[in-house]
């Protein structure tokens, strides 16, 4: 990535210098003075662009607490199915670790594969 962006510097300089030069002797300085100031902006937007790439995610306290209550396959929002046989697997994993009933789930497993078996 800062190889790319090294090299696009120099590309980037390399053709406004031309461009300067083509366009008038007498001005070549000026342009290359605004080509540096160009090239300086461009640099220090893709300095704060990788900083906030280079950040954690940061999850909410109440969004964290809902994924932890609602598995994902439930979530139509991320492309699950309340009544999809995936939710129900792991809604019964769900209550199997913090119930002492521990529910039986092989049932749902079994029909969960049998729905993605390949032919």
């Amino acid at each position: 990535m800062i190889a790319a962006l090294i090299v696009g510097g120099v590309l980037l300089f390399g053709g406004g210098l031309a461009t300067g030069v083509a366009l008038n002797r007498k001005s070549t300085e000026k342009v290359i003075a605004e080509q540096t100031l160009m090239i300086g902006a461009i640099q220090d937007g893709q300095r704060e662009l990788i900083e906030a790439a280079g950040k954690p995610v940061v999850i909410d306290a109440e969004v964290r607490a809902q994924l932890s209550d609602v598995p994902p396959a439930c979530v139509v929002d991320l492309g699950g199915s309340p009544r999809s046989a995936e939710c129900l697997l792991l809604s019964c994993y769900a209550f199997g670790q913090s119930s002492a009933n521990r529910p039986e789930c092989s049932p749902l497993l079994k029909l969960v594969m049998e729905q993605h078996e390949v032919d």
